[in-house]
């Protein structure tokens, strides 16, 4: 498997050095200080294609026109991680502001749709993906509780969700007699952690931050790929679960998910 790893907040450390990400990940890791960078990569690997196709149901022949995004001839890439996606945006953000205070109705509009596209691409690209972002809480006073959402700007955290086969939320938790943390993930939704999700149906409600368990998951569903959406605090493991990889190092692997 070959994984390339996108950092927008300098977390690759977690997983080593560069030298290391590329030795582990079998391709160099990237870094972008702007949206309009990362958006020349995705032109760079990537093209829209028309296919055609023919389904017959009871006989009658139905037609079926798809565009879908394709790899370049001579890219080879298994995995795309973006980490995480909560900066990705805020550098857009940015992009849009300039030096105003806060963005017009209209730019927000803009940010949406943005978002939106991304989203589509991601969910069509013919690779796993792997899209990191932090959490934000908020408080739903008529059940009395904090809802966990993705840390990204607009109306985009409430459906963000629904473009992936996976979400994941971290989870640590720490054993009072021995000290041991233990990083796990949430994946059964209920009114707390309002996207969990797991298209598979074969994960348990609450499982170790394993990619080796996901993706064996994935074969055994006879699927192509997976998206993955993780979210989480910073430090709690969104980055550290990548060794968990199958092309990564065995030993650091076997280290995260023991710990």
């Amino acid at each position: 498997m070959k994984t390339l790893y996108i950092d927008f907040e300098q977390g690759y450390k977690s997983l080593g050095s560069k030298e290391d990400i590329q030795k582990n990940f079998g391709l160099p890791m990237l870094s972008f200080d702007s949206w309009k960078e990362f958006k020349g990569l995705l032109g760079q690997l990537l093209e829209r294609k028309k296919t055609q196709s023919e389904v017959i149901i009871d006989g009658i022949k139905v037609p079926q026109e798809s565009i879908k995004w394709e790899f370049k001839k001579g890219i080879n890439i298994d995995c795309i991680v973006i980490d995480t996606g909560t900066e990705l945006i805020k550098k857009y953000q940015r992009e849009l502001q300039g030096s105003k205070d806060k963005l017009t109705l209209q730019q927000w509009g803009q940010m949406k749709n943005q978002i939106d596209t991304l989203m589509t691409l991601i969910n069509q690209i013919p690779c796993s993906v792997i899209f990191n972002v932090h959490c934000k809480n908020v408080r739903d006073e008529e059940l009395g509780l904090q809802k966990v959402y993705p840390a990204v700007e607009g109306s985009s955290k409430e459906d963000l969700g629904k473009w992936f086969d996976f979400v994941f939320y971290t989870k640590i938790s720490k054993d009072s007699r021995t000290g041991k943390r233990a990083y796990n993930w949430i994946t059964g939704r209920d009114e707390r952690y309002v996207h969990a999700k797991d298209r598979s149906q074969g994960l348990p409600d609450e499982m170790p931050q394993s990619y080796r368990d996901v993706f064996n998951q994935v074969k055994k569903s006879g699927w192509d790929n997976a998206k993955c959406l993780v979210i989480g605090d910073p430090g709690s493991g969104k980055t550290l679960s990548l060794s968990t990889l199958d092309n990564t190092n065995k030993e650091t692997r076997k280290e995260h998910e023991n710990a």
